[in-house]
């Protein structure tokens, strides 16, 4: 499909979305750059991905909004009888009653623990932007798996419905012939049971198309009850990578750009800072300060709640340090933490290795998938050879029923692998251009 034509097929599609549900039962077209266009525009999984790095990018926010004072503003009515206890300690009776009114600038700045929870919560903000970036990936491959599965359906369809189409022919010289008694009455059942066969295979075909449909359809947040139709000419064999790179260079370069890399790189840079934090936080100080400016008024007895009010200011700064769970010579937490720490160094090489194992899977699939074409190409054209010397055979009256049966079958089958064989070699294709940390091409 033409560049020029794929805006009117993105606009055709965001209108289906809104039509009535029986206007939703004609076929839909759509093709690969529609496809991989959005795939990465309205997927769920790339929603909530972009969700979770504004939930961390918030939290990055919160732990660096933690370093400001905060105001308080607030009034007090308090009353008092018989007994208080004087600051001497004697026992005195006294009624009284006032009235406070003021606002209050406090501050407590945990210096060490705020700036390691700063540091920790970037570090996972860096770790849910990769983890963004690799569902994009993911979701664009994925979508790009389901179209070619919906493509090499469409195909199967086509040769299935070729086998039929040549059966009935096939049967109706036959039955014909049979009824005037020149063929064999068994060889007219022959026939029958192999259109029977084959109209089957065609509703199986069709299952499988509407069934791939679906599929898609669900990746690309389409509504299912929508049949989509792949645009003809695009299941041919697609060279994204070339598989006989150098295998270390292909696992180099994915070791150099693949997301998920740099996502558990981030989560094991955040957990470092928290071991950090769980290390020398501790030992740095608590600064509090506080300064309440306001009036304060009363009287003795039950008289007045604001009598003589006037202003009524305090101050006050002070260091602490914890000790304790949480603070000082709190060995179980910098265990714990380093114990953390090495499980997320242990999840990084995990990660790696993963990786390499993929790319020496993938690569060995494309090259074998390769391969397999050239071979079933191959099969191909010795059986369209075998079905149309069996035709001219027949025409000759010289092949029997049972050898024009085996070729047709022949035929069948070899186109049948062929349309598979190309559809797992493109999937292969964008499966190895995955894993090496390339970007989905558009077409």
């Amino acid at each position: 499909m033409s560049p020029a034509r794929r805006p009117a097929l993105l606009a055709a599609l965001a209108a289906l979305l809104l039509a009535p549900a029986a206007l939703r039962a004609a076929p839909q077209p759509i093709d690969l750059a529609t496809t991989l266009r959005l795939a990465g525009a309205d997927n769920l999984s790339v929603r909530i991905a972009r969700e979770k790095l504004a939930e961390a990018r918030a939290e990055a926010d919160v732990a660096r909004e933690r370093m400001f004072p905060w105001v308080t503003a607030g009034m007090a009515l308090r009353q008092h009888e018989n007994n208080l206890q004087t600051v001497e300690g004697r026992i005195i009776d006294a009624d009284k009653r006032s009235f406070a009114a003021g606002v209050g600038l406090n501050a407590q700045w945990d210096i060490g623990e705020v700036y390691y929870q700063k540091l920790a919560a970037q570090q996972r903000a860096r770790a849910e932007e990769a983890a963004l970036a690799t569902q994009r990936q993911t979701s664009t491959y994925e979508a790009a798996v389901a179209y070619f599965e919906l493509l090499r359906a469409a195909e199967t369809i086509a040769v299935a419905t070729d086998a039929l189409a040549l059966s009935e022919r096939y049967y109706e010289q036959i039955k014909a012939s049979g009824a005037a008694g020149v063929a064999f009455a068994g060889d007219v059942q022959r026939v029958a049971t192999q259109r029977a066969r084959n109209e089957t295979a065609v509703q199986q075909a069709r299952e499988q198309a509407r069934v791939a449909a679906a599929r898609l359809a669900e990746l690309l947040k389409l509504d299912p009850m929508v049949e989509l139709t792949p645009a003809s000419g695009e299941l041919v064999p697609v060279t994204l990578v070339d598989a006989t790179s150098d295998l270390a260079t292909l696992v180099a370069r994915a070791l150099a750009a693949r997301p998920e890399l740099t996502q558990a790189d981030a989560r094991l840079a955040a957990v470092r800072e928290a071991h950090n934090g769980a290390r020398n936080a501790p030992l740095v100080p608590v600064v509090s300060a506080q300064v309440n400016v306001g009036g304060l008024g009363g009287d003795t007895g039950l008289r007045s709640w604001s009598r003589g009010f006037d202003s009524s200011n305090d101050y006050g700064i002070g260091l602490s340090w914890r000790i304790g769970p949480g603070g000082l010579f709190d060995r179980s937490r910098v265990r714990s933490s380093e114990a953390r720490l090495r499980r997320s160094e242990l999840e990084l090489e995990q990660t790696r290795d993963s990786i390499r194992r993929q790319v020496v899977e993938f690569h060995a699939r494309a090259e074998s998938l390769r391969t397999q074409l050239k071979s079933l190409r191959t099969a191909m054209d010795a059986a369209e050879q075998t079905a149309r010397l069996s035709r001219e055979r027949r025409a000759q009256s010289v092949s029997g029923v049972l050898e024009d049966l085996l070729a047709e079958e022949e035929l069948t089958r070899a186109r049948r692998d062929y349309v598979a064989a190309i559809a797992q070699f493109d999937q292969s294709q964008y499966a190895l251009l995955r894993v090496v940390g390339g970007e989905l091409p558009a077409k």
